[in-house]
């Protein structure tokens, strides 16, 4: 570059003078270009007024103020680097630092001079050399000056660099001397340089008595409020995290902190050229005041003239200040002549450095496309190369080539800088409210590459830091945010992209046909004139989906991340540690010599047995020693007290609490899998990771009890069907034993801290009890209390109601099982303590409930207490010396009145069917089964010691009566058969018991009650007896029936009232057929399909009017009821032939001796009823003639016999 056009730059107010020149006419339309330009940070408030300095004054004398003023005041740098093109080399990386929030949001971060350099490559042949970092989707560019940095021997730390520079960039030390000479400082050059300062404080006009000139957001654009505040540099150091982030603990983690990485440039601009979005910082002076409220300065020597360079240069610093005019101030020998204004628009149309902005925008398009296409690697360090009076521009992949040559990570110098950026802008990521799941790659991928780059010898914290921050990615810290549900494949469950998906192969200007070791060549710098010649959006490229990463997968990789971390901080900690003093030795007792096996032969079944989605490794858990992949030096090496301020202690809370958390998603899901010892065991880390950071973190604010409650919750899960699942207890066992070294890790570096005093102990939630039901649940019991003490439920509501169902439920099943127990047992003490241990556990059952406001719940477990009580009840009874059982006791009806109570409180709760008819039918029916067996032990057991027959039967009827009352016939349900076959067995109780007061009530009155409410119970059990299908239930009470109407007819002395009554229990014997039929049908399976009588029948019309398929008939029975009803049924035919044929006898005693006439009926039976009683009898004594054959005959013999029967 020309030195004459380098140092005569600054920016002026000009005068009122009239000017020298008109202004050349206005570009074009299509030469405009989009522009804007927004102050990010300045060190001056407003642009410095402007003093125009008289004709023929002589820049050479140096002014008063020279070098005195104060840059915050005056705007101009002492030192006057600017404009020079020798910034600091990592200029870049101070401006990603100060402004964290632009990176990954623009395009370019760099110095203004890096940006000219680049778009004047087509029109220069000057050497340019930049080192290129990538950050995101930003660029970093810095300058690189080769001689500086490679060529001077005495810069050891770039040896790697320079081996290489001459080894394969150069090939003859001629092409050293052409390409990369030593830039020369002339003595003209130095003079410029003075004058042009000493030109720029002359023009600082004294401002005591002048108005003050517009701020820089008048000038420069207003400031938005994510652009930051003019005036104002950004601290680097005061993020904090949002609420509702994941990383709630940004406070504690460490912030890189180095002075030297700060902007030291007077403005940081984000200017937008066309569509390229850059944030540069510049030093350039701008004046202004009056009618211009900026303007740039710029002195020319009017013997030269202004080239393209020049121009090109004047107006791209114009364009990222944002200033719209320039004033040149022309001299001779350094004395002033005049001063022109020209405008910014106008500069690429002057004489002689005319230039095209559209040219000027497609270069810049084109560069920024090349460098986004082969800049992929955020991490990497590039180098984009041109020589002096070369035509080819190189682009090399410094990491990559010299990787073997670097002793070390820190050989290369941006090494640090960089991994310290791209570590706070990963963590200023997701410090940033705004953060979704979208955005974890890019910032995994970042803060695996500043691992990459650091030495965690030299920066432990950060490398710490950063596994943490790592580890939030798949696991977030409060555990109520599920984590069994894996996020989408297109978002964090998506790896990184690779580098080769950026790479642009099947461009061929973009090759490595000329360096083979260059990433990328631009072949000829006019390729950059073409538009869009390089196309690259700079987004991420489209790329497969692949399999969404489970919760188990995250946690493990989670869990892995902690553990490095929490062994760099043992190791760092113990480096601290001061020695142990070496015991004294015994001179009577010999110094034992430490032996360990070289070799461990331990079985490997367990390895090979395991599940593949643990990827665990076998070990005992009790065995503080990690796997055998561990360093022994982690596993022996004492580590020092660690103290909760320092950064160690700060990382190892963050650390120990996500480990927490991961342990508990992993036994979440272990849990649900049914891999109860897996869980268990999972949740024996997590709570000794909770205890041991509570522990480190007493008195902090930092201890989560949300997580606390979590944690206790899922093992009382994990206890409670530890208990269900009591078989598969040895598989449960070897579970436990199973360990990855992980997990030794980080169990070993918790119990460091776990042994403090102060440390809290959840050992006992998560003990493993082989083969003992009740210890798991009294276990499961006392995790819910404790969790229910811990949550609060105004501010966790939910998970407050949550724990107290789990805790009503595991109170119930405890009550379920002592009472299923106790009801096993033999009466006495032990019997009845557990019968109060289980009336305990209902009771704080139902108050788990109440404060859940679950009412459905405390209606089943009032019902479970009423069984209970009935259970209760039932060890009550009372056995003579003979065994048999005693009359109903007063202690009986005292628990069975307490079930009906808590029965009745169910049934109040629940209110009608419709809301939980289930529950309500299971309510209903146990009232019903209460009540009903109260009225049977009063009938069969009636405590007539005390009470007189009359107030039992009236009590039994009562009972009865309220138990059909609760017994649901009608509804649809699969307890509708059950429920019927209740009410037709009250039925046929009530019915006997009226049918036996019939007999012995003597009162005509009673008497006649009593028959007719036995005649009304009968009718309703046969009716539901034979619509269940039950045959000899049916038959028996169809006998009773038979048998009251004997009974009746004794009392009977007319031939008509006997036949009446005979006919009717004839009548009811009839009706047995159908269940004949039955009893057939199931002792004799093969003649299913023919009835007894011969007929043949379907199916359809066997199963006709019937619901349920009775059981098999008891044989034994069926014989003896068809033994009586063989009897009955001989005896009443012969009886009633008899008293017919003594009626008949009779009537024609009352005619006169005279025959009756033909066809008229007798008054009681006709003569073809008679006709058929006969033939029926005689059926009836062929029968019993033939009671040696088998039952089935017998049986279908009686089918026939009662089918002859008239109906």
């Amino acid at each position: 570059m020309e030195e004459d056009t380098e140092a005569d730059r600054a920016a002026v107010i000009p005068s009122t003078e009239k000017k020298t020149c008109e202004p050349p006419p206005s570009p074009s339309q299509d030469q405009d270009v989009k522009s804007t330009a927004v102050m990010k940070y300045a060190s001056v408030e407003s642009p410095v007024r402007f003093s125009v300095l008289q004709k023929l004054t002589d820049l050479k004398l140096p002014p008063a103020n020279w070098l005195r003023s104060q840059e915050g005041v005056t705007g101009i740098k002492t030192n006057m680097s600017w404009g020079t093109g020798s910034g600091e080399p990592f200029s870049s990386l101070s401006m990603a630092n100060t402004f964290l929030e632009t990176v990954d949001e623009v395009d370019v971060i760099t110095d203004a001079e890096n940006i000219k350099k680049l778009l004047k490559i087509p029109f220069s042949k000057g050497s340019v050399s930049l080192a290129v970092h990538r950050v995101g989707r930003t660029l970093l560019l810095d300058e690189f000056d080769i001689y500086s940095s490679l060529l001077r021997a005495e810069r050891e730390n770039w040896r790697w660099l320079r081996d290489f520079y001459l080894e394969h960039v150069l090939e003859n030390v001629k092409e050293k001397e052409k390409i990369f000479s030593r830039k020369k400082k002339t003595r003209d050059y130095l003079q410029n340089r003075s004058m042009f300062s000493k030109f720029l404080y002359r023009s600082i006009e004294d401002g005591k008595d002048a108005e003050s000139p517009p701020s820089y957001s008048e000038v420069c654009g207003e400031e938005s409020e994510e652009e930051g505040a003019v005036g104002n540099c950004p601290d680097a150091a005061n993020g904090r995290l949002a609420p509702g982030q994941s990383v709630n603990n940004g406070d504690l983690l460490p912030e890189p902190e180095d002075p030297s990485l700060r902007s030291e440039f007077q403005r940081n601009v984000i200017w937008t050229f066309e569509d390229i979005r850059m944030l540069i910082g510049t030093d350039m002076p701008i004046f202004g005041g009056g009618t211009h409220p900026a303007v740039s300065l710029r002195l020319r020597d009017m013997k030269k003239p202004i080239n393209v360079l020049t121009g090109l240069d004047y107006w791209l610093d114009n364009l990222m200040c944002n200033v719209p005019e320039l004033v040149m101030c022309y001299h001779l020998e350094g004395v002033v002549q005049q001063y022109e204004l020209i405008k910014t628009e106008e500069i690429p149309n002057l004489d002689a450095s005319r230039f095209s902005p559209q040219v000027i925008k497609d270069i810049a398009q084109n560069i920024l496309s090349f460098l986004k296409s082969n800049c992929t690697k955020e991490g990497h360090t590039y180098w984009l190369l041109k020589g002096n009076g070369d035509d080819v521009v190189k682009l090399y992949d410094l990491t990559t080539l010299c990787s073997e040559n670097m002793e070390d990570k820190t050989s290369n110098p941006f090494s640090v800088p960089v991994a310290m950026l791209l570590y706070r802008v990963a963590r200023n990521m997701l410090m940033d409210s705004n953060c979704h799941k979208e955005d974890f790659p890019t910032v995994r991928k970042l803060l695996k590459q500043c691992i990459e780059l650091l030495d965690e010898d030299k920066h432990p914290e950060i490398v710490t830091s950063a596994n943490y921050l790592l580890s939030d990615l798949f696991v977030p810290d409060d555990p109520t945010e599920d984590p069994c549900v894996p996020a989408s494949s297109d978002t964090a469950d998506q790896e990184f992209w690779d580098s080769s998906c950026y790479d642009d192969n099947d461009d061929d200007d973009v090759s490595q046909d000329g360096d083979n070791l260059a990433v990328a060549v631009i072949k000829s710098v006019e390729d950059l004139y073409e538009r869009e010649k390089y196309r690259s959006s700079g987004n991420r490229p489209p790329h497969k989906a692949k399999q969404p990463m489970s919760v188990e997968e995250r946690a493990r990789a989670a869990l892995s991340y902690v553990s490095k971390a929490l062994m760099l901080i043992d190791s760092y900690a113990s480096k601290l540690a001061p020695p142990k003093p070496a015991p004294f030795p015994s001179p009577s007792k010999a110094i034992p010599l430490h032996y360990a096996k070289l070799f461990q032969n331990g079985d490997d079944s367990a390895s090979k047995q395991e599940s593949p989605e643990c990827r665990e490794e076998s070990s005992s858990f009790t065995d503080p020693v990690v796997s055998e992949d561990t360093p022994s030096q982690h596993a022996l090496t004492p580590c020092r007290n660690i103290s909760k301020d320092s950064w160690e202690g700060q990382l190892k809370i963050l650390l120990l609490k996500k480990a927490a958390t991961a342990y508990f998603a992993l036994s979440d899901v272990a849990n649900t899998l049914g891999r109860y010892g897996c869980a268990l065991r999972h949740l024996r880390l997590a709570l000794l990771c909770y205890d041991a950071f509570s522990a480190l973190s007493f008195g902090l604010l930092h201890e989560n009890r949300n997580l606390q409650t979590s944690l206790l919750t899922l093992a009382g899960d994990v206890q409670l069907m530890m208990a269900k699942h009591i078989d598969n207890h040895q598989a449960y066992e070897a579970e436990l034993e199973v360990k990855s070294q992980d997990d030794g890790i980080i169990s070993r570096s918790a119990k460091q801290e776990a042994v403090k005093p102060l440390c809290s102990k959840h050992d006992w939630a998560t003990e493993f009890f082989m083969h003992d039901i009740e210890s798991c649940l009294e276990t499961s019991v006392r995790c819910y209390e404790e969790a229910a003490i811990r949550t609060n439920r105004k501010e966790s509501h939910n998970q407050f109601i949550n724990v107290n169902k789990r805790l009503g439920n595991v109170q119930n099943e405890m009550g379920v099982i002592l009472m299923n127990r106790a009801a096993g047992m033999e009466y006495g003490p032990e019997q009845d303590k557990t019968l109060q241990k289980s009336q305990c556990a209902f009771e704080s059952g139902i108050g788990a409930f109440r404060a859940a406001v679950d009412m459905t719940n405390i209606a089943l477990l009032h019902s479970n207490t009423g069984r209970l009580m009935r259970v209760w009840a039932q060890s009550c009874v009372q056995h003579d010396t003979d065994g048999k059982r005693g009359e109903f006791s007063h202690q009986e009806r005292i628990y069975y009145n307490k079930a009906r109570d808590h029965y009745m409180k169910a049934v109040h709760i629940l209110k009608d069917r419709s809301a939980f008819p289930m529950v309500w039918d299971s309510v209903q029916w146990e009232l019903s089964t209460t009540f009903f067996t109260m009225a049977t032990l009063l009938q069969d057991f009636a405590p007539l010691s005390i009470k007189a027959e009359e107030q039992v039967e009236k009590e039994v009827v009562e009972l009865m009566t309220r138990s059909i009352r609760y017994c649901d016939t009608e509804t649809e349900s699969p307890r509708q058969p059950l429920a019927q076959y209740r009410a037709a067995t009250i039925h046929h109780r009530l019915a006997s018991m009226f049918h036996n007061a019939y007999r012995n009530q003597s009162e005509d009155q009673k008497r006649k009650q009593a028959r007719s409410q036995a005649e009304h119970h009968y009718g309703k059990a046969c009716r539901l007896f034979q619509q269940l299908e039950h045959p000899c239930e049916l038959t028996r009470v169809q006998l009773e029936r038979v048998a009251l109407c004997e009974y009746q007819l004794g009392g009977q002395t007319t031939a008509g009232s006997k036949v009446r009554t005979l006919s009717t229990a004839l009548g009811y014997m009839a009706e047995c057929r159908e269940a004949m039929h039955s009893i057939h049908r199931e002792l004799g399976p093969d003649e299913e399909g023919t009835s007894p009588d011969g007929e043949n029948t379907t199916s359809n019309d066997l199963s006709k009017n019937q619901t349920v398929v009775s059981s098999l008939v008891p044989k034994e029975e069926s014989e003896k009821l068809l033994n009586i009803l063989e009897s009955r049924l001989q005896h009443l035919l012969h009886t009633l032939i008899k008293t017919a044929a003594s009626g008949k006898a009779s009537s024609h005693k009352h005619h006169g001796g005279k025959p009756r006439r033909a066809g008229k009926p007798n008054r009681h039976l006709t003569a073809t009823q008679l006709e058929q009683y006969k033939k029926a009898y005689a059926s009836c004594l062929r029968g019993t003639a033939e009671s040696s054959a088998g039952l089935l005959r017998r049986v279908q013999n009686m089918a026939d016999t009662l089918a002859l029967l008239p109906h």
